[in-house]
């Protein structure tokens, strides 16, 4: 058992809950305001175990969320996709909380399905159930998953082409757009963005020292990702991730020249004015913005990564290379979720058949 206090202020109460059936160690775990709450809330968790109150085979879906699937994953994943569960939990306690984990059917999801407002919420919300539920078989509570059964999902939502903004399908097309930004910071950003097709947070946690200019190759080394109370700088989103890109000959010569006026800096690429590496989410909003104020297409920094994929594309690279350069593990993402083609690329691209 133990009490500690969290830098947020918080208490944290951990008790030792005995040993799954493969031996695997039980913890649970309460975080609460105040040194007295979390006295309480040891005792309350002793006096469990001690009288076994809390039998395996029955415990409420909140209880098993917050005394072991939260603490278990808060230990595995990124404060971001620790967050994305969260939101995705709040929509699974109003219709489970108050259940036992063995009471919940493929009747009782297929509800929350059919009462979700969207499809993504209604999938999301399905997903996270599955995941929390494999972690109860895991530990023995339930003996079946029912969330990993086929559901009736809502029609998925029509967008228009342009639901999160525009997106650029060629290198031309990027750099006609590129040339009509006069603001050095945003600049920057959407050469990165457009040019090396890189995730937000890669683009803000590159360093001078991971581009070399010689040989025109970049070194994707690093991520600037979100973590509960400020930004920092960690290991890529996974094992590919990690890679290397190579600089277009327009970029290689645009960053050339800001390494010479900038004095040849170390450290972060992208600086705020006060010269500290700035901050993905104001400067994200900034570039939005900067964009609508000065009447330019809406391309969001997402979009730039989708923006690069296509436009490789379209230059006649090769998708397996396409994928490699994103950082993706497989395929299938690449070719789904990045490579956006637009209708009049098409009627070019089937014209050139005829010629």
């Amino acid at each position: 058992m133990s009490i500690d206090k969290l830098p947020s202020g918080k208490w944290r109460v951990r008790v030792e809950m005995g040993h799954d059936s493969s031996g695997k160690r039980l913890r649970a775990q309460r975080v609460v305001p105040t040194k007295k709450e979390a006295k309480a809330v040891e005792h309350m968790l002793s006096e469990l175990h001690r009288t076994d109150a809390l039998i395996r085979e029955r415990i409420r879906f909140d209880d098993f969320v917050w005394q072991y699937y939260l603490p278990y994953t808060s230990e595995r994943v990124r404060y971001t996709t620790l967050a994305a569960y969260k939101r995705d939990i709040g929509h699974l306690l109003p219709a489970f909380g108050h259940m036992m984990v063995d009471e919940i059917d493929k009747v009782h999801i297929q509800s929350l399905i059919n009462t979700s407002s969207t499809y993504k919420v209604a999938k999301n919300s399905r997903d996270c159930l599955r995941q929390i539920l494999n972690y109860a078989v895991e530990l023995g509570f339930i003996k079946i998953n029912p969330a990993r059964a086929k559901f009736d999902f809502p029609a998925p939502e029509i967008y228009p082409e342009e639901h999160n903004g525009t997106w650029l399908t060629t290198f031309e097309q990027h750099d006609l757009f590129l040339a009509k930004i006069d603001h050095p910071r945003f600049k920057l950003v959407a050469e990165l963005g457009l040019g090396l097709g890189l995730r937000r947070g890669e683009i803000f946690g590159l360093d001078w020292e991971d581009i070399d200019l010689e040989k025109r190759i970049v070194h994707i080394q690093r991520t600037y990702a979100r973590q509960e109370h400020k930004h920092e700088l960690m290991s890529p989103k996974t094992k590919k991730s990690n890679r290397y890109i190579p600089l277009r000959k327009e970029l290689a010569y645009y960053l050339s020249k800001e390494y010479e006026l900038r004095g040849h800096p170390t450290g972060a690429v992208v600086v705020s004015p006060n010269k500290r590496r700035s901050n993905p989410v104001s400067t994200s909003q900034g570039w939005l913005k900067y964009l609508r104020e000065n009447n330019l297409e809406e391309v969001s920094i997402l979009n730039m990564r989708h923006s690069f994929a296509t436009a490789c594309m379209n230059a006649g690279m090769d998708v397996t290379k396409v994928s490699k350069l994103l950082g993706h593990t497989n395929i299938t993402t690449t070719v789904s979720r990045y490579v956006r083609y637009k209708p009049e690329d098409m009627v070019k691209d089937f014209d050139a058949l005829f010629e």
